[in-house]
């Protein structure tokens, strides 16, 4: 049976606007200050928005069914602003297994201010600012778990007592244990949401979104090359064309497939849930343990106001499957990421595991930062992908910036010239 509904829990207001609104997996993050990273200070950064980036010449009229291909966070953000925006465009999003099956479901949440080269600096600035005004606006602290975080980078060596007192160190990790600690954000600069809450929320947020569940298999084109809409195919084998003025492909790793010229990549990453039995403080950590056999591991573990969240390193062991809810894991490399944290914490050593999971990570292939914008040589057709591990931080930035683009003709609240799909072509 084919799987189609429509939210209409937020139907648009009779007349006038719509009131504006007032959020990773982290396998591994780049941490401030690490070589491998094109860290800068805001300060240091051109963070003015580009006034004639991206125009409106693609379109010749105001768009008036848009299709979002990808049902994870940035595909569920773009579909929000859309719905939200004054010219009232019709939305529908398509997603082949269900809202925030893959890493937008099993993400670690951490969003970070200022972490940021200077290609995404001005996005990641614009998507913390939303993320906390949306979480203002639709009490985002309950339904998502929202909360502003102190992030530190920690030191130790399994088996090993540091010779001297270190301060700053959390009271859930084993005392004497650790070696070092290091502050990588503040209250100020970092916080969390549970990702899937999150996707989940804002999709119920949304205004007359219409929500299918079913495979896009090809986007088609009039013979101008303007797009004319999707071809979805469903669990029963139905095959259906969805018609549409402009169509959004936000798919993660699964992007290529519609958009082969879009060079996206991706990596595994294995991550587990834990249960304690007493709630922990709100400190996320980077780690740095030196194990007994000589070799050094660096598991991120993220406390949730109901839960404890670890991931650990990625792998290209598995390809990536059609379907993301047939994402394979390896509880193996599962095990040992709890076997890694329960070094630094017997809290987590002791805890009960709720969740053993594995997601794909799209890594751009070409350039700087993720593809956010019209697609070279097609007509209505916009990308928003290659995220990394910051997709859940920048998501709904990314859904605002193609709402301006798409609706407005220019993207004119961040500076994402060098995002651009186009240098893949120049």
């Amino acid at each position: 049976m084919r799987r189609f509904f429509t939210f209409l829990s937020h139907p648009s207001p009779p007349s006038g606007p719509p009131p504006s609104p007032s959020l990773l997996l982290q396998t591994p993050l780049a941490r401030p200050g690490n070589n491998n990273t094109n860290h800068q200070r805001l300060a240091d950064i051109d963070l003015a928005p580009l006034k004639n980036y991206n125009t409106w010449s693609k379109l010749s009229s105001m768009p008036k069914k848009v299709v979002v291909v990808g049902g994870g966070i940035v595909g569920v953000s773009t579909a929000y602003y859309l719905s939200h925006h004054e010219t009232t465009p019709s939305v529908t999003l398509i997603e082949a297994s269900s809202i925030a099956c893959g890493a937008s479901g099993k993400a670690g949440g951490l969003l970070a201010l200022d972490w940021h080269g200077n290609d995404t600096a001005s996005l990641a600035r614009l998507s913390y600012q939303l993320h906390a005004s949306l979480a203002q606006e639709f009490n985002g602290r309950e339904r998502w778990g929202y909360r502003e975080l102190t992030t530190l980078e920690i030191s130790c060596t399994e088996g090993k007592t540091p010779t001297r007192h270190v301060a700053g160190v959390p009271d859930w990790l084993r005392e004497g244990a650790i070696s070092k600690v290091g502050n990588l954000g503040t209250t100020q600069s970092t916080a969390q949401v549970h990702p899937r809450r999150f996707c989940e929320a804002i999709v119920k947020e949304s205004r007359d979104l219409e929500v299918i569940i079913g495979y896009v298999s090809k986007i088609i084109h009039h013979d101008d090359k303007k797009v004319r809409g999707v071809e979805v195919e469903f669990d029963n084998h139905e095959v259906k064309t969805i018609e549409a003025d402009v169509v959004v492909v936000a798919a993660g790793p699964w992007t290529t497939r519609l958009l082969p010229n879009i060079p996206v990549s991706t990596q595994r990453a294995h991550s587990v849930t834990i249960s304690t039995k007493t709630p922990v403080s709100p400190h996320a950590l980077f780690t740095n343990i030196k194990l007994k056999n000589g070799s050094m591991v660096t598991p991120e573990i993220y406390p949730r106001p109901d839960e404890i969240y670890a991931c650990g390193d990625v792998d290209k062991l598995a390809p990536l499957p059609k379907f993301a809810r047939d994402v394979k894991v390896d509880e193996g490399r599962c095990r040992q990421v709890i076997k890694n944290i329960s070094v630094v914490s017997e809290l987590l050593e002791k805890g009960d595991v709720t969740a053993m999971q594995a997601c794909y990570l799209p890594y751009s292939e070409i350039g700087p930062g993720p593809s956010i914008g019209w697609v070279p040589g097609m007509r209505n057709v916009a990308v928003a992908t290659g995220h990394s591990c910051w997709g859940i931080c920048n998501a709904p930035a990314t859904g605002k910036l193609l709402t301006e683009l798409i609706c407005e003709g220019r993207i004119s609240s961040a500076n994402i010239q060098s995002l651009d799909p186009g240098r893949y072509t120049r």
